[in-house]
């Protein structure tokens, strides 16, 4: 009898005590808090009257985007869809292509490295056969960039007037001479055919008169405050703020039409440091 009462007993086993406690929500309670009421309740943190219809904080497109969200979804979603079954219909029949004719890593490897190789034959096969023309044609645009240079097409307004001057001053150099020259023949001959004589002028080694007005790439209309380069004007709330910095960068955005550095000079050579984008110098 004593046995078959220790057997039951033997069981029972003793474990620690386990107390209630954790978060503040895990509490059970009978009420709803005030201050965390929509945390305790399975509803929507914005009510419906809010949701569906206009609010003072909310901006005019909000509602618009709320009427045609299932639409945007529906088109976004089937649009993913064309593109994954489009992309796997492409790449389903070379996948098994590949998986036939290359079985196992080494032969797929070995099959990579022959599609590079064929690549790299592929350019060097065009490249070949198109240099010659491309050499031809940096020969061309080199070719018009030289004759522009030596037209002048690329002074500035200085360096124009200052040509004009030098011609000007060589002209009356070579035109004083030849006066010289001549007045003295003249007199020694005290002949005045001797001196008409100097007046015949070879048609070759007559210079070009330059134009009044030479057309150069300076005269342009270049930059934001140039009348010139301004098609249409608009009002100035639409122009952006000299002060404005989308970057967050020390110092203003400077003026990139007008060459204008947007870093003091202390800080220039290390632009790279006290920006947020770099952004290199121009000409």
């Amino acid at each position: 009898m004593a046995l078959r009462i220790a057997k039951p007993l033997r069981s029972f086993r003793l474990t620690r005590a386990l107390r209630a406690g954790g978060a503040d929500d895990a509490k059970p309670r009978w009420t709803l808090p005030e201050a965390d009421y929509h945390k305790y309740t399975y509803q929507p943190s914005i009510p419906d009257k809010h949701f569906n219809i206009g609010h003072w904080n909310y901006a005019p497109i909000t509602m618009w985007l709320r009427a045609r969200r299932p639409t945007m979804e529906k088109v976004i979603a089937d649009t993913w869809s064309t593109l994954k079954c489009s992309a796997s219909a492409i790449s389903s029949p070379i996948s098994a292509t590949v998986e036939t004719n290359l079985p196992g890593f080494g032969y797929k490897v070995l099959g990579v490295v022959g599609a590079l190789l064929g690549y790299n034959l592929f350019v060097m096969c065009i490249t070949d056969r198109t240099q010659a023309y491309m050499f031809l044609e940096k020969l061309r645009l080199y070719a018009l960039g030289d004759e522009l240079v030596n037209k002048g097409f690329f002074k500035s307004d200085a360096e124009e007037v200052e040509g004009r001057i030098e011609a000007v001053a060589h002209t009356t150099g070579r035109l004083n001479a030849l006066w010289e020259t001549a007045i003295e023949d003249a007199t020694a001959t005290k002949s005045f055919d001797t001196l008409c004589s100097y007046l015949l002028v070879d048609e070759s080694s007559v210079p070009a008169i330059e134009q009044p007005i030479s057309w150069r790439f300076s005269m342009m209309p270049y930059g934001r405050d140039d009348p010139d380069s301004q098609t249409f004007g608009f009002p100035d709330v639409d122009s952006p703020r000299g002060s404005v910095t989308p970057l967050l960068d020390a110092g203003s955005t400077g003026e990139y039409i007008d060459r204008v550095d947007n870093k003091p000079n202390p800080i220039r050579k290390g632009r790279h440091m006290y920006a947020a984008a770099y952004l290199p110098p121009t000409k």
